[in-house]
């Protein structure tokens, strides 16, 4: 018990499929599966400065390797805060897992995923990972398809890309090994960074490969999809940032760089252009996670503007972006009895459920950047660098910002159509009224203060010493 790996890898898993025995009792289930990542995160942030604490004049020393199957991983101090950062994520959204009909296998599914979403960080050699995010995703089965439901088109979309990137990866890492050998071989660096930017496309399904994002939020309990997309963004982006930190070749590439604003600008153009023409709530929120990924790639083409100071600006606050917009959809959902929420549903929603409403135009308007909230520091920065890149660029993602904006008008124009009056109605229940009012409060106070969010994410950044230079 005194070996990092065991504590933020193996113990988890282990609580996680103990908790599988438990599933029935819901309630202590939920309480188990919040209680534990929170106990994680604490450690983790207690650990970060040292592996060594002295307590009551006694010192706990922890080991920082362990072999498993003649492979290492390794978790070292400075590491932890990337730790900190998903477990804190898992125990977000257990907390409030039991207000919501989310399946009795969430809180044990969830723990599990997340330690293998530590593992894939930490793993040598790191085409392993490869391997393990392909587990994650049979692993995210029975929650994306519950028993008892045939598997849907947006399941089976998700398990093929994820399966098709495995190999990609694994070539990847066969090629790095001749590219250290000989590191004046174009050809080979070239072909390298081709096979790592294919596999990490077809995991974050970026465009054109994204069909499964919106068709799976739309299958989906909100909360489940907007728990799996969010830690498997927010792990990716480190991932990628591993292999910028750990190959020079790579971040050295100028290519490299112009296909990532590429691919960030037309993730964030297709999504926006696509959300005003959707006709399901529920759909938008996959082309959100698109065009997520999108701002994620642009930060990371812009090597020379601080962009790692963009990175730890956004990941929080988008993580606290997902998590309202999860919970107010997830509300939604519970009080209009719809499972995939059409626009027809919306008429006079802000009559009936203004609460519910507020918080999820205020969710809407955190998340594509608009000013006062958390996440507006963050895109203001980007968009002020590319100020200085080509018209095209700029055009394509002023284009996808103006169509995320028409969605949130039609959002908004359906919620304040005057009410059809009728007995059936339900009533908002006041108990929202706190929640709400301290949620939104959040996304404000953190978008006129960033160093709330952003401060935290430093420490993230430590790891990552080549790319400070």
């Amino acid at each position: 018990m005194n070996n990092t790996v065991i504590i933020w890898i193996v113990l988890p898993a282990l609580l996680g499929l103990a908790l599988v025995l438990i599933q029935r009792q819901t309630k202590l289930s939920a309480v188990l599966g919040s209680l534990i990542p929170f106990v994680l995160t604490v450690l983790a942030v207690v650990f970060s400065k040292g592996l060594t604490l002295l307590v009551l004049g006694r010192y706990f020393i922890l080991v920082d390797s362990l072999v498993i199957f003649g492979r290492t991983i390794q978790i070292t101090a400075d590491q932890l805060g990337i730790i900190a950062l998903l477990y804190f994520l898992c125990f977000a959204w257990n907390l409030l897992s039991g207000l919501f009909k989310v399946g009795h296998w969430f809180n044990s599914l969830s723990l599990i995923i997340t330690a293998l979403w530590v593992s894939v960080q930490f793993i040598n050699p790191f085409l392993y990972s490869a391997v393990v995010i392909e587990l994650i995703a049979l692993v995210s089965v029975p929650l994306l398809s519950p028993r008892g439901t045939p598997a849907r088109s947006g399941v089976i979309r998700f398990l093929s890309m994820q399966t098709l990137a495995m190999p990609l990866i694994l070539i990847s890492g066969w090629m790095v090994s001749g590219i250290e050998t000989s590191p004046s071989a174009e050809a080979i660096i070239l072909r390298g960074s081709l096979l790592v930017i294919a596999g990490f496309s077809l995991w974050a399904g970026i465009f054109p490969i994204h069909s499964w994002l919106p068709m799976l939020t739309e299958e989906s309990h909100p909360w489940i999809i907007s728990f799996l997309q969010t830690i498997m963004q927010i792990s990716l982006a480190i991932f990628f940032l591993k292999f910028l930190n750990q190959y020079a070749w790579l971040r050295n590439l100028e290519e490299i760089k112009l296909v990532l604003k590429w691919i960030g600008a037309l993730c964030i153009i297709s999504a926006g252009t696509m959300v005003v023409f959707q006709k399901k709530l529920s759909r938008i929120l996959g082309y959100l996670y698109l065009s997520g990924t999108g701002y994620i790639v642009l930060s990371m083409a812009f090597q020379q503007q601080g962009w790692l100071d963009v990175l730890s600006l956004y990941l929080l606050p988008c993580v606290f972006a997902y998590w309202s917009l999860g919970y107010a959809l997830s509300l939604l959902r519970e009080a209009l009895g719809s499972e995939q929420i059409d626009f027809s549903e919306l008429s006079g929603l802000i009559w009936r459920y203004p609460l519910i409403s507020v918080l999820l135009l205020c969710s809407l308007l955190n998340i594509i950047g608009m000013p006062l909230f958390s996440l507006f520091p963050s895109h203001r920065i980007i968009w002020s660098i590319l100020a200085s890149e080509s018209l095209t660029i700029r055009l394509l993602i002023s284009i996808g910002l103006l169509g995320m904006i028409t969605m949130v008008l039609r959002v908004l124009g359906m919620m304040v159509q005057p009410p059809e009056v009728t007995d059936q109605d339900k009533k908002e229940k006041p108990v929202f009224i706190v929640p709400v009012v301290l949620i939104v409060l959040l996304m404000v106070l953190s978008g006129l203060f960033p160093q709330i969010f952003s401060a935290p994410i430093q420490s993230l950044l430590i790891s990552f010493q080549n790319l400070l230079l």
